[in-house]
């Protein structure tokens, strides 16, 4: 049988199977086996913004608080930047919205949430205080313990115990003490950076650098007082000995004055633009540190530390008794409170205090 009686047969019998009422099937072409290209009008694109409602998120508002310790009086004095003021040729004369006794001197601060840390440097004790609901704990904690600072990354207290020459690990609810560092010299002051923590060592002229992988120390030619951690990484800090202003480079190890003459540098603070600030002890100011100069600020007699609420700049001026407000390179602000200020911290709270 030939091709064309064979093809003949088959129409037939495929005809023969189809259902009643159906015409037979056709015969076609054989089918290419390229992928054809998609119909991008076939479906209309889907419109999220009118099938979904849209989505907002909302952040809780916050206030926040200046927290003054007034050493000699043994209490912590609260200040809002922003509350109304009486103004007394330009500048404004707020008062504390709340006042807060201790059971010791405060010395040095650091804050978390709405709560206050203060160590008591002659009692060997810290105290862990709520601005909020005012509530006090005060635990012995070391033998001299200096400066606080908290670490929000790990949740933890870092404090140095100066006569105990110890870096200590606190947890921040309780002020249990979690770990312990032993130290070639008094540790002062310190500085958190990334995952280590910088301490000055009074009488060993050295920086220590301690971290999970262990410690190390680095010569300063000099007596280290506080220190600061600028968004470079830079450390600067006030060499006793000499009054002079010192940066260390913790890439070489290398320490230079800085070129910027300060007459007494003490404490240190950053402001929102990564600038450097220091109170300058000897010269009654504030003094901005910038590549491109220093902007200087009169704000009085014995300036101790310094910390900032937004772009207002608050500053401890312990040999007047104030604390004073700068801002935008003068001073906005003064706040009668009593000699011997000692440490700054800014607290956030969820609710507004009422004076």
């Amino acid at each position: 049988m030939n091709r064309t009686a064979a093809l003949v047969v088959l129409l037939i019998v495929i005809g023969a199977c189809a259902p009643a009422g159906q015409p037979p099937a056709q015969e076609t072409a054989p089918t290419s086996t390229a992928v054809p290209a998609p119909e991008t009008t076939a479906t209309p694109p889907v419109e999220t913004a009118t099938t979904q409602a849209p989505t907002t998120t909302t952040t809780p508002e916050t206030f926040s608080y200046a927290v003054v310790a007034e050493e000699r009086s043994r209490r912590l004095a609260v200040i809002d930047p922003s509350a109304p003021c009486e103004d007394d040729d330009g500048t404004c004369l707020l008062t504390p919205v709340l006042s807060i006794d201790l059971p010791h001197r405060p010395h040095n601060l650091a804050a978390a949430g709405s709560v206050v840390y203060a160590t008591h440097t002659t009692a060997g004790t810290v105290s862990r205080v709520d601005v909020a609901t005012e509530e006090i704990l005060t635990v012995a904690v070391g033998v001299e313990p200096h400066d606080i600072e908290y670490d929000p990354v790990r949740n933890v207290l870092y404090l140095t115990d100066e006569e105990g020459r110890s870096l200590l690990t606190l947890d921040p609810a309780n002020l249990e003490v979690l770990s312990q560092v032993d130290l070639p010299g008094r540790a002062h002051n310190l500085a958190i950076s990334g995952s280590a923590v910088w301490v000055t060592l009074i009488g060993d002229n050295r920086l220590a650098r301690v971290s999970g992988e262990g410690m190390e120390l680095f010569p300063t030619g000099g007596t280290p007082h506080d220190l600061i951690v600028d968004t470079q990484g830079e450390i600067w800090f006030s060499n006793w000995s000499s009054d002079d202003l010192d940066i260390f480079h913790s890439d070489t190890g290398e320490t230079v004055q800085a070129p910027i003459e300060v007459v007494q540098p003490h404490h240190f603070a950053l402001d929102p633009d990564g600038a450097v600030w220091v109170s300058n002890n000897g010269g009654s100011s504030v003094v901005r540190l910038t590549g491109a100069g220093t902007t200087e600020v009169v704000v009085g007699p014995v300036p101790h530390h310094i910390g900032f609420v937004g772009e207002t700049l608050i500053v401890a001026v312990s040999g007047a008794g104030e604390a004073v407000l700068v801002r935008d390179g003068e001073v906005v602000g003064r706040v009668a409170l009593s000699e011997g200020l000692h440490g700054v911290a800014i607290v956030e709270l969820s609710a507004a205090l009422e004076g």
